[in-house]
Order: structure tokens, then sequence, then C-alpha cells
């Protein structure tokens, strides 16, 4: 059985966030845990699908691995009908796994799958999660004996078919057959891959059944995912110091710790674990780490605190707060800046997803920042703000609202210059010394 791993999707709702896939997470790429997993669960014979945007990446990280192939899905607006029709100019067998890098499963999943395809009077086998409260995804219309009768695209709270949440780990045994559906396949919307999985089990009569997956269940669709995704490598990761780690006697490390190669932990700073501080990062005097994944060759500079916080590579810091955020490569903050993580009325912060205001689910979350963005000193943002790609942010900005790519934002205020007629003079400063001490 070959796998089709579908990394071409431009993960828009992520914005400013620039590609999941490239994420590393405890020192490698979503990419690569994805592949690592298949491989664990013997599926050996891998493609993976990428745009033209990162095909580039994506191979540079893959190419330790060996039976994967990298392809380029050329035409993004077909989705992942089109992520698929890529595959399949590679792939050769007739038993095909499509997978999407957007979910994060237990291998045992493939295994499972596997095992169920090979029933008798089995087509194929598809995944669902079931789930305990209303979630924005595709869901599973089964007959009585358990096989897909139509996949339910956003149904609405209480319009549910099912419990069971459609996740893209799909099984085909006669994937030619299917393809043949899916060429044909045309919607306005972006559901051309579940209108030809329609057709294939009513025009078709194909039996796919359906998996219900009982294991742990990431879904990256939004930005705060990140986070929950965070938190899942930092649970699963072993403690280690690599030897190389220069660690002044006065710091603390506590907790589930991996402190990489050529970090420095200056005096009197905090890592509280579960933490993560990436290859040749600094973690300087005074600074508190928890809960947190520092990428490579970042500065937490002095007095700086980072909590429950994703950190991309070469994240420069100094005397800043920093909470409940997603922080992408290559940004700095001017000393003194804050990022607000809670409402005054500590209700559920919102993110703006294009033109709707969609609840985190948390009471607590930061900012989103993309990559290349410059915070002059003393700046600060609300919760739920999201600063584009390539901003620069001004000294003493209160950011409130949504920032677009490449921006610059600044204070337009006036400083007022008159005389000042009442210097201090050296007596009156003696004399006010004077009554402190009484």
């Amino acid at each position: 059985m070959q796998v089709i791993l579908l990394a071409a999707g431009q993960s828009t709702r992520l914005s400013p966030i620039e590609d999941k896939n490239l994420l590393e997470f405890s020192g490698k790429t979503l990419i690569e845990y994805q592949v690592a997993a298949l491989k664990k669960a013997k599926l050996r014979d891998i493609v993976v699908v990428g745009n033209k945007f990162n095909i580039d990446q994506i191979e540079a990280a893959l190419k330790g691995y060996k039976n994967v192939a990298v392809t380029q899905q050329k035409d993004l607006d077909e989705g992942q009908k089109g992520g698929v029709l890529a595959g399949a100019k590679v792939v050769s067998h007739k038993n095909i796994l499509i997978m999407s890098t957007n979910d994060v499963f237990d291998e045992k999943l493939f295994e499972d799958m596997v095992q169920a395809s090979k029933q008798k009077d089995v087509d194929g086998v598809i995944a669902g999660k079931k789930v305990s409260s209303y979630f924005p995804g595709g869901y599973l219309k089964l007959d009585k004996k358990g096989f897909l009768t139509d996949i339910i695209e956003k149904p609405g709270e209480g319009k549910e078919p099912s419990k069971l949440v459609n996740l893209v780990c799909h099984i085909f045994n006669d994937f030619p057959k299917f393809t043949k559906h899916l060429k044909e396949a045309k919607s306005k919307k972006d559901d051309k891959y579940e209108v030809a999985l329609d057709t294939y089990i009513k025009k078709g009569k194909a039996k796919m059944l359906a998996h219900t997956y009982k294991g742990e269940w990431r879904a990256i669709k939004y930005p705060w995912h990140i986070l929950d995704l965070m938190n899942h490598f930092l649970e699963n990761q072993e403690p280690k110091i690599d030897r190389s780690a220069k660690i002044a006697k006065s710091a603390v490390i506590e907790g589930n710790v991996v402190i990489e190669k050529d970090v420095k932990v200056l005096h009197n700073a905090v890592i509280k674990g579960p933490a993560f501080i990436g290859e040749g990062s600094m973690i300087a005097n005074n600074a508190l780490v928890r809960d947190s994944m520092v990428g490579k060759n970042c500065v937490i500079g002095y007095s700086t605190e980072v909590a429950r916080t994703y950190i991309n590579h070469d994240v420069w810091m100094h005397s800043n707060y920093i909470g409940d955020s997603i922080i992408d490569h290559n940004v700095s903050f001017g000393a003194g800046t804050v990022l607000g993580n809670l409402r005054f009325d500590e209700g559920n912060v919102k993110v703006r997803i294009k033109k709707e205001r969609v609840d985190t689910g948390m009471n607590k979350f930061g900012a989103i920042v993309g990559s290349g963005v410059r915070f002059g000193i003393n700046s600060s943002t609300n919760p739920g703000v999201k600063i584009g790609k390539d901003c620069f942010i001004g000294g003493n900005v209160l950011v409130d609202k949504d920032i677009p790519d490449g921006k610059m934002v600044l204070l337009d205020n006036k400083l007022k210059i008159t005389y000042n007629h009442s210097p201090v003079l050296i007596k009156d400063r003696s004399e006010m010394k004077k009554k402190l001490r009484k």
C-alpha cells in the first residue's frame, strides 16, 4: 500500500503563519513527524504533494527519508481534488491511503485502517472521530452496517447526521476506480473531493467502511491549534540537556525540559517544564520560560517572561511579557513590549479569520505574529490580534486590530516643548532626602 500525503494546502486560515508543514516542534518539522508516523506503521512508500511555495523546503526536510517522493500540485484552486490527482500521477499501487498534514494522529490509526481495509467486500475505509461538541468540518452519515452513505460538510450545530467527524485518512482498495470519479467531479465550492466520494459511493456502489478512531487527534485548522500541537509534543518529549549547553549555577531548570546544543542559560534564569529550548538559543539573566517552545538561535532577553507560547527560530526579546502567543521566525521585540492575553471580562478571546470572528475557546490568548516583524519599545497588543509578515510596530503603539502584511504602524503624537520655570536645585534634593530618612 502506498500513501499520498497532502501538503499543498495554502492554510489561509493560519495567516500570518506561513506554512504549517514547515513549523518545527521539538526540533523537527511537522512534515517530518507525519512521514515518521506513517513509516512507524510500516507504510514505507510515501508520495508527498507540495506546492510551488513549499516544495523545495519539503524536499530539503525529507531528504534523509527513503522511499519518499515529493511532487507538486500545480493548480491550487482545485483544492484536495488537485492534490490527490497530483499524487495519482506518481503512485503505482492499487491500494492507496490518502492523508492530510492538517491532522496529527497516533500511528495505531494507520495500522487499524489497513487491517479494516482487508475485510471481505470492503472497497475502502474512512476514518471518523466521535466529538462531544460541534466541530466545523464534515460529518459522516452511515447506514446500519457502518458503511458511509454521505459526508455532510459543516451541517451546523444540531444538524449533524452523526457524532463522527470526517478525518482525512482514507483508504481506497481500488484507487484508479475512485480517481475516475475524482477527475469528473465538479462543484462551485471547495468540496470536489467530497463530491467525487459521494458519486463513488452512490453511482459506483462502493462500500466505504467507517472506522471510529479513539486515539488523540490534533487538527491544525486555526492558528491557536499550533499551541495545542505544541503542548502535544511537549507532553511526549523526554527530558534532556545537551552536554554542550552552558547553564549558570544560579539558573533553575525544573520539570520536563529539553535543552539542545550550544544553548546558554544565564544567571538567575528559570526554565519551568514542560519546555523546549532550541539549538543556539540564549535564556538571559532573570528570564522565565514556562510551558513554551523556543526555536533555534533565539534570545530570551533580560527579565523577559515567556508563558505557554510557541516561538519559531531567530526571535529576539528584551524585558518583555509574551503570553499564550504564536511567534513566527525572525521577529524582534523592543524593551518593554507586552502581548496582552486576557480580556477585562475574562471571556474567551476571538480572532478574525477572513471576515468572521472565531471563538478560540481560550480565555487566555495573546497575539499571532508573522515573520519579519519588529516591535519598538513599550509597544503592546490586545488579545487575539494578528500582526502580518514584515510589519514594523513603532514605540508606544497599542495595536488593537489586525495589521496586514508589510505595514508600518506609528503613533501620531506630538511633543510640546516650552520653558521650564521650576528647575530642581541640589539643595532641594538634599532636603527631600532628609525627609525620607525620618
